[in-house]
């Protein structure tokens, strides 16, 4: 089961237009749950981590994947070439992951491809997806150009890695 946790106040269409695809994309259930609040302690723009850490605990089962939806900032990534827009944080093989539409421009329920493709990516690294190499896929690198333009969709080989991942955890 996908649990979408709201951080922020969203238009409900657009939740439940979010949790619809993400079925479509995992096969798997998802939900939304009932709206968290965010720490006021918490600098912003937030850290990814520290955000994810200070949140209160979620019902859910182990094999439940939780996405954490915000249109808070998250704090740039430093890397030797400069800083990179952080859109959310993922372990791989985790159990929670953190989406921001911050950067994503507006989304609405009548275009909802951009923020699946970016929560597909999200809820993959949990599933222990990596980065693919087909830009039509939603596991291509999302700093590059096109991700935000293309489908929400995954590769052959992605979404056969995402099924057997999903079993897996499921055994």
């Amino acid at each position: 089961m996908i649990r979408i946790v709201p951080l922020d106040e969203f238009d409900p269409k657009l939740l439940s237009a979010l949790a619809g695809s993400l079925y479509a994309a995992f096969g798997v259930g998802a939900e939304v749950l009932p709206q968290l609040g965010v720490p006021d302690s918490l600098p912003r723009p937030y850290n990814p981590t520290d955000l994810v850490a200070a949140l209160p605990p979620v019902d859910s089962f182990p094999d439940d994947r939780i996405l954490f939806l915000t249109s808070r900032e998250l704090q740039p990534r430093a890397l030797p070439s400069g800083s990179a827009p952080t859109y959310g944080l993922s372990h791989y093989d985790g159990r929670f992951c953190l989406l921001s539409i911050a950067s994503l421009g507006e989304i609405k329920a009548d275009n909802i491809r951009r923020l699946t493709r970016f929560a597909m990516q999200e809820i993959g690294h949990a599933y222990g997806l990596h980065h693919c190499l087909d830009p039509r896929c939603a596991m291509y690198a999302h700093w590059t150009k096109s991700f935000p333009t293309g489908d929400a969709i995954f590769c052959t080989f992605c979404r056969e890695k995402s099924e057997q991942r999903i079993r897996q955890v499921k055994a």
